[in-house]
């Protein structure tokens, strides 16, 4: 019984999988629009910590797509002892940019591209309630690969080498300028194409 029930799926899987490479499928089109929600920060993978965004990608050309994103983000860490300390963040923002994607007839479609955002966000801690405000700039160059499951459904990954300008203050403090150059994050992003 087991046996036959795995060879059925077997083949129900086989056949779905030839149906799918055998379906063409027409993507990066002039006019294709797209709903996207990023996850970004994944060299971390903290489930107390949250980076994204949510947006719309549109082709002006084939291959040639811009996007705009809300960005958000949420930290929460607990460190324990004496006394127990939290640290909360919460941010938000806007970006954008442009990608180009490689004409390639295939599900897998690589893309290059350049990104801007804007960022806000403000840090509570406790003991003592001490609180952060900063405001970041970013502007990079991206790569990436998007592959296509069906024609209204993707995921995405892409890298991100650039420069970010943050500029911090904490209540009584002076504030403090910070420059970073390099690869500066992770991100994945589900398209829903309509």
């Amino acid at each position: 019984m087991i046996r036959k029930l795995t060879i059925g799926l077997s083949i129900i899987l086989l056949s779905t999988a030839v149906n799918l490479q055998a379906q063409t499928l027409n993507v990066a089109q002039q006019g294709d629009k797209a709903l996207l929600f990023n996850f970004v920060g994944l060299s971390t993978l903290n489930l107390n910590a949250y980076q994204g965004g949510i947006g719309g990608k549109y082709f002006l050309s084939d291959g040639l797509a811009v996007r705009a994103m809300l960005l958000f983000g949420l930290d929460n860490k607990t460190t324990s002892g004496v006394p127990q300390s939290t640290d909360n963040s919460l941010s938000f923002g806007i970006g954008g940019g442009i990608e180009y994607h490689l004409p390639l007839a295939s599900r897998l479609s690589p893309y290059l591209g350049g990104v801007f955002s804007f960022l806000n966000s403000a840090e509570t801690t406790n003991p003592g309630g001490g609180r952060i405000n900063s405001t970041s700039f970013g502007l990079g160059a991206i790569g990436g690969l998007e592959y296509f499951f069906n024609q209204n459904l993707s995921l995405g990954a892409e890298y991100q080498f650039g420069i970010s300008s943050t500029n911090s203050s904490e209540t009584g403090s002076p504030s403090t300028n910070e420059l970073k150059l390099g690869f500066q994050t992770a991100g994945l992003t589900l398209a829903a194409y309509f």
